[in-house]
């Protein structure tokens, strides 16, 4: 055994004692990773196997960023015949039952490597022990061309009576059709079975739409619908892909539901079937603006672009989409807006950018019965909105914030101050404001951007809460706002940040 792989594994078991980690040790632990040859790989995932899944938060991370740069390792000698042998990764993953976080990217090395004998491996071990995080493992099969999907298939189609697989395979198949990667589906022997899957999905899905849900149901009514509307989407695409005439009826009945996503999958199907029908649904859908760029795309695809109102075409129409559709996402508010409206529009340089590029910011709502949310989100550069409320901020402080968040820059970041011991550059910085007539509440962050230094803190001015931030010679002062949720220390910040940088830019 090497001393580099020595000292590897003796860090990881000084950690699973909860131990503080030592963090040159790991640096140099992690560099070895980069450079290590296969065969002094095979005695690391050979220690794997001999040693429990990792129990503690400190060992999963360790762990975890261990089998990340394996799976980088295979990224990069993916067209090389250097693998990481299957084998032993598939030992570990075995192995460490249970612990998905981290032995998800024990697959996600096997299906980076693309060789016959590691997609095979990861066609078994998905199916037979799926993790939670799935899609992390298939993601890069979903990303490439250079494999052989014949290798994949049809085995993964075992994994279709896992919820949590069901998707990601049936997009995986409909993927490899797309981009002739087979000639035809996998899973045209399974036509009758999927059609049978979306006729049930079909009357669930009814049901639920006729359902009253009680407080106590309401969530897993929710999580039940978010479910089957996302299987029935993949088995519209699926069958139309194999030119199932027998699944029209469901498709039909599909086109028929309230889901936006699911009538415009289903329409879309429906028009590649053959049915002129289904064609005014589609173009009529294009003004859902949370569905509106797929319900574009399709109609480019099916020659309907034409046929589609001009309003729904423009960059703002698009940008509007953007919003709706990243809003809806599972990870913010799940559910599109119930309004979205334009508040401003300009083209402007933005960090990342080489040309000026459009930028939009729109005041969306949520109305809940009685109560309503409303905030500002930004399209264009990016696609974002803050937890904290931007609604009285002008145009050109939202504008900052966004960039002042969006800038990546390892000369740009901000330091957390412990207001029970502060530094000998705080406590100066707080003399210095409270000078100014400002009563110091907390210290907040130390801002750094280029070389400069901003102190941020929490302050009262003439009786107004908000944040003092003290730059060089110069004091700015920025209101909390009146609004709930306010302003953070690091949104006053990256306002600030976000100025400096538009300035610079434009």
């Amino acid at each position: 055994m090497s001393t580099d792989l020595e000292q590897m594994l003796a860090v990881i078991d000084f950690a699973t004692e909860e131990n503080q980690l030592p963090p040159r040790d790991w640096k140099a632990c992690i560099a070895w990773i980069e450079t290590a040859t296969n065969d002094q790989l095979v005695p690391l995932l050979d220690a794997f196997v001999n040693r429990p899944a990792p129990q503690t938060a400190v060992t999963q991370n360790l762990i975890s960023t261990v089998l990340q740069r394996l799976a980088r390792r295979a990224s990069a000698m993916a067209n090389s015949n250097e693998q990481i042998p299957p084998q032993y990764l598939a030992a570990v993953y075995r192995n460490w039952q249970g612990a998905d976080a981290t032995r998800v990217w024990l697959l996600r090395c096997l299906a980076l490597q693309y060789d016959h004998h590691s997609l095979t491996t990861f066609a078994e071990l998905l199916v037979n022990d799926p993790p939670v995080d799935a899609a992390t493992a298939l993601a890069p099969l979903f990303q490439s061309k250079n494999y052989d999907a014949a290798t994949l298939f049809p085995r993964l189609l075992d994994g279709l009576s896992y919820t949590s697989l069901a998707v990601l395979i049936l997009d995986l198949a409909n993927y490899t059709v797309r981009e002739e990667l087979l000639d035809q589906h996998p899973a045209r022997d399974r036509q009758a079975e999927l059609t049978r899957l979306l006729g049930g999905l079909v009357h669930e899905l009814e049901q639920l739409d006729q359902k009253s849900p009680t407080a106590e149901t309401r969530p897993v009514d929710a999580e039940r619908v978010s479910e089957s509307v996302s299987l029935a989407v993949s088995l519209c695409d699926a069958l139309a892909l194999m030119g199932s005439k027998s699944a029209m009826s469901q498709l039909y009945q599909a086109m028929e539901l309230r889901h936006r996503r699911l009538r415009l999958e289903a329409a879309a199907s429906l028009i590649r079937l053959g049915e002129k029908e289904a064609q005014p649904t589609l173009i009529q859908l294009a003004a859902e603006p949370v569905v509106r760029l797929r319900a574009l795309a399709y109609a480019q695809e099916l020659e309907l672009f034409e046929q589609i109102d001009e309003e729904y075409k423009t960059p703002v129409a698009e940008a509007e989409a953007e919003v709706a559709w990243w809003l809806s996402q599972p990870t913010q508010m799940g559910i599109p807006p119930t309004t979205c409206e334009l508040v401003d529009s300009r083209t402007q340089y933005w960090p990342g950018y080489d040309t000026p590029v459009p930028c939009f910011l729109f005041r969306f709502t949520y109305q809940f019965g009685d109560s309503g949310y409303s905030n500002v989100a930004i399209a264009g550069p990016l696609t974002h909105a803050f937890a904290t409320s931007f609604c009285d901020l002008p145009a050109e402080d939202v504008y900052a914030g966004f960039a002042g968040w969006h800038v990546d820059h390892e000369e740009i970041y901000e330091v957390e101050i412990d207001p029970a011991n502060p530094t000998p550059t705080v406590t100066e910085c707080l003399g210095r404001i409270e000078r100014q007539g400002y009563e110091v509440l907390t210290p907040s962050l130390l801002g750094y951007f280029l070389g400069d230094q901003t102190f941020v803190a929490k302050a009262v001015h003439d009786g107004e809460p908000g944040y003092v931030l003290l730059e060089d010679e110069e004091i700015y002062w920025r209101p909390q706002g009146p609004t709930d949720p306010q302003l953070l220390a690091v949104d006053a910040y990256g306002v600030h940040k976000g100025h400096k940088l538009l300035r610079a830019f434009n």
